[in-house]
């Protein structure tokens, strides 16, 4: 106990201060390069997840855009062809009554 009397207290406390901070040192041991690893790996895969979501809205976006058009070219096309077949339709009725008419002597 003596050469404890030897060293002031406070030297003592310094050297233990001392070694306890020099075993804090600024090298990321195992387990924190393996966190910054997950990290940076969970951040790569939202980014990917959200650049292929966006990826896949803008693609269905632009099917239904194209949806849309197709089917109005189709409403249109049928439109037109129902039409055709109306004043077809229409004709054949007129030149029938007309037929109709000649064949009985009413015509005018």
């Amino acid at each position: 106990m003596k050469v404890l009397h030897a060293f002031p207290r406070w030297a003592i406390f310094a050297c233990v201060i001392g070694i306890a901070l020099t075993g804090c040192g600024e090298s990321d041991g195992p387990a924190e390069q393996a966190g910054k690893a997950i990290d940076s790996a969970v951040e790569s895969t939202t980014d990917s997840v959200g650049d292929a979501m966006k990826n896949t809205g803008e693609a269905i976006t632009g099917a239904a855009e194209d949806a849309k058009e197709a089917m109005s070219d189709a409403m249109e096309t049928t439109g037109e062809a129902i039409q055709d077949a109306a004043d077809a339709t229409g004709e054949a009725v007129k030149d029938a009554g007309t037929a109709a008419s000649e064949a009985v002597g009413l015509k005018d």
